[in-house]
């Protein structure tokens, strides 16, 4: 992992960002020149202590605390890149539906419509990163987002091309069109100059010191209207010479898909149409213009003359679309993997990050694309999103004797990869489970150990994490986050809170203990906690017998308050006689039958009385002698009264 330096002076726990260049660096104190070791923590997250502080037993002075913490520096937590995680999550859900809607279907349009989305969305990405860079006062943050426009930039470039490439359906696989498009609009090298020049339209341009390149420029990039245009702004352009070349370029052939001409005709009359211009250069009719006869040796598709103009380019991606131009205006998709080894190939011709990306892209060759763009540090966005929706559109195919399935396992590894990044981060962790989620077998199993791990500082965040499980079928998350936060409430003395977690949670055990959390806090508070809660609970209070005891002794008070004694009574004996209570409420059930017993009418009949005598018997030590003997009184003489009332009645 690359790891940037260390302050000469840490804290106690530091947090050392991850850089994305390799950098050497030195621990700081004694303490770390031996026995250093190192853990790993959650997440990308490391951390390095002195193993002194795990083996001694006794304090010393010479001992060091001090534990560093090692992070990864992650590109896509940037807060404006956050916006292109939230986005782009939008397209590839909607992308999954459609793929599974069109799974035995050819649904290239569908495709071509969510790759155009994801490249609006990262040139809004582009956008914001350029307008905060404009106002960026601070040389370090504003170096960092210049970093993020050109990583952006090349994600950009590269995914257009493989959406050209790969995801359209160009008609009859004509690529030129769309590689001048693509061109044009990522090599914009003499755009601005050209619109000035034009705007103007002035003759005497060629004073521009950029004119010549601008007009050849035009010409490089297939705008042939364009450069005619310029070319009548020379103080000459009445001239034999101008007026031969204005002339050559005028009546150059335009192949089209829908032109009602063959392949083959038009090969015929695109070489009829070189020749004539070559007749031009062998007359040496334009020899004392020698920016025309560049011209005329660009049009007629000569190397030399493609060499020349190179180093005036950043690389030779620039003249990909006039060589393609002026040598094979008819080329295919497959067609251009020469194209590009002829530019490449070029004297002069420098490689660069992007031509690294771009070249097996036109080549063909998408396992050494993905290769080549995992090693970007945007953090995987561009191969798991590139990778999925190639992979979908059918066109990824890795062949591998040895293995199976390795085209599906290497989209669903980029995949799980992109999401545990994602649930790292305390607001995108959501997104991240979207596409753990959607990604079995493995991925929901990922998502269960990620989430069971989240921070839960409040019950805002806990309700959040249970909905989001919950939307995804992560049944034991739910179960997770309700006993912990059920458990923090009972620590903090709140059993009814507790008892509503557990009962959310289908927990029985958290149920369990926070029912005898609030018997007990009743039996010395004389209040019973979630009085509100308790008759609304329904199956929730079957999950223990000592939530139902807590949830039936509620119904009691209920009906006490109202004065309804003789549903009061019946449930009170209910609950005697189902044994149910634990051994210190029996007090308390006991003591409570009490005011029923001394009522002015009898409450409880004679058999009910003959229960809670054989209760009282059965466990002596419950009741103290006084309390016992004022109940066995109390019995005595509602015994009493009960037969003499069922004598009366009969």
């Amino acid at each position: 992992m690359n790891i940037s330096g260390l302050s000469q002076n840490p804290p106690a726990a530091s947090d050392i960002q991850v850089i994305n260049r390799a950098k050497t660096f030195v621990l700081p104190g004694k303490c770390f020149e031996n026995r250093v070791a190192c853990t790993w923590r959650r997440g990308n997250k490391f951390s390095i202590y002195s193993r002194s502080q795990t083996e001694s037993k006794i304090p010393s002075d010479k001992n060091d605390d001090r534990i560093l913490n090692i992070r990864q520096d992650i590109l896509l937590f940037h807060p404006i890149l956050r916006k292109l995680v939230n986005e782009s999550n939008g397209t590839y859900l909607s992308l999954q539906k459609a793929a599974e809607l069109s799974k035995n279907l050819d649904n290239q349009v569908e495709f071509l419509k969510h790759s155009r989305q994801y490249r609006s969305i990262i040139r809004v990405c582009i956008e914001s990163l350029q307008d905060a860079a404009s106002k960026q006062s601070d040389s370090i943050e504003k170096n960092n987002l210049l970093t993020c426009i050109t990583i952006f930039y090349s994600i950009e470039c590269v995914w257009h091309l493989c959406e050209i490439l790969y995801i359209d359906n160009v008609p009859g696989d004509y690529i030129l069109p769309f590689l001048l498009e693509w061109v044009r609009f990522h090599f914009p090298c003499h755009e601005q100059t050209a619109a000035q020049l034009l705007e103007a339209c002035e003759r005497g341009s060629e004073d521009h010191p950029e004119y010549w390149d601008t007009v050849i420029g035009m010409i490089v990039q297939g705008r042939v209207d364009v450069a005619r245009a310029l070319m009548k702004l020379h103080s000459d352009t009445d001239s034999h010479e101008f007026k031969l070349v204005d002339n050559s370029l005028r009546s150059m052939p335009i192949y089209s898909v829908y032109g009602g001409m063959s392949t083959g005709e038009f090969t015929i009359t695109w070489k009829h149409w070189q020749a004539e211009c070559r007749s031009k250069l062998t007359s040496r009719a334009v020899a004392s213009q020698p920016q025309l006869e560049l011209i005329m040796r660009l049009i007629t598709g000569d190397y030399t003359a493609f060499e020349s103009i190179l180093p005036k380019y950043d690389s030779w991606l620039d003249i990909l679309g006039g060589w393609t131009v002026f040598t094979s205006p008819w080329a295919r998709k497959h067609d251009l993997r020469a194209a590009a080894a002829a530019c490449a190939g070029m004297r002069g011709a420098t490689r660069s990050a992007l031509h690294d990306l771009l070249r097996p892209a036109v080549e063909g060759e998408l396992h050494q694309v993905i290769h080549e763009i995992q090693q970007l540090s945007d953090n995987g966005w561009f191969a798991t999103h590139l990778t999925d929706i190639l992979y979908h559109c059918g066109k990824l195919k890795v062949l591998d004797k040895h293995q199976v399935d390795v085209t599906a396992r290497l989209r669903d590894s980029l995949v799980l990869e992109y999401g545990s990044l994602l649930m790292e981060h305390g607001s995108l962790w959501s997104v991240g489970l979207a596409y753990l989620a959607g990604c079995p077998p493995e991925g929901p199993l990922r998502a269960e150990l990620l989430m069971e791990r989240l921070p839960l500082p409040n019950e805002t965040k806990a309700l959040r994490v249970m909905a989001e499980a919950e939307k995804h079928g992560l049944i034991n998350v739910v179960r997770t986050v309700c006993a912990c936060v059920g458990a923090r409430h009972l620590s903090a003395g709140r059993a009814g809170a507790a008892l509503a977690w557990g009962m959310r949670g289908r927990s029985a055990g958290l149920c369990a203990r926070a029912a005898h959390a609030a018997l007990r806090s009743y039996g010395r508070d004389t209040s019973l906690p979630a009085r509100d809660l308790l008759p609304a609970a329904g199956a929730g209070l079957l999950l223990h017998h000592t939530a139902l005891l807590l949830g039936k002794y509620c119904d009691f008070h209920r009906l006490y308050k109202n004065r309804e004694f003789k549903q009061a009574g019946k449930l009170l004996i209910s609950l005697i006689t189902s044994k149910i209570a634990p051994d210190y409420f029996w007090e308390t059930l006991l003591l409570d039958t009490l005011p029923l017993l001394e009522s002015d009418e009898p409450i409880f009949s004679s058999a009910d009385t003959f229960e809670i005598m054989l209760c009282l018997e059965l466990r002596p030590g419950v009741l103290d002698g006084d309390k016992a003997e004022l109940l066995r009184l109390a019995l005595a003489r509602n015994l009493a009264r009960s037969l003499l009332v069922h004598v009366s009645e009969e």
